[in-house]
């Protein structure tokens, strides 16, 4: 087994025990939960992820390394997505390199979280904005999700 997936295996199940917890405001400005079913598998898969958030979309950023990306690339998904210790319903659309809007979203995301940046080799003017040379670089290796939420939420128990 890979040391990331081990990492992944122990740091997930803490990061999701945190943001359901009544002490989620540690973590909840900018991790989420994104609650989806395994296209193969069938199964409930919960994942810890960084996001921003513009009014009723909500995006994911991530490396084309890791695999729950790859339960979206059919027609959009639906998906249930806890955020700030409240759920909402809602589908996922994936973004790759050649997608309209793929680049943009990512300049989005890291212009809206640059703390992430580094993650992704991608690196940053003095405005904190990713500069072009370095996200046409690192494009090829991201994927970005985009969660077009419903109205409507419930409370997560704690």
């Amino acid at each position: 087994m890979r040391v990331e997936k081990i990492l992944y295996a122990l740091i997930n199940p803490l990061i999701r025990g945190l943001l359901r917890s009544p002490f989620h405001r540690l973590g909840s400005r900018n991790l989420a939960i994104l609650s989806f079913t395994g296209r193969k598998s069938g199964k409930s898969y919960d994942t810890p992820l960084s996001y921003v958030r513009d009014d009723q979309t909500v995006l994911f950023l991530s490396s084309r390394q890791t695999k729950w990306w790859r339960n979206f690339t059919a027609e959009p998904a639906p998906v249930e997505v806890e955020l700030e210790n409240k759920r909402y319903s809602g589908h996922a659309r994936l973004f790759t390199d050649g997608d309209s809007g793929f680049v943009e979203g990512i300049r989005d995301f890291i212009s809206q979280l640059p703390r992430d940046a580094v993650v992704y080799g991608i690196k940053l003017d003095g405005q904190r904005k990713p500069t072009e040379e370095s996200l046409k670089q690192a494009a090829p290796q991201m994927i970005l999700v985009e969660v077009k939420l419903e109205s409507g939420t419930r409370t997560t128990q704690s």
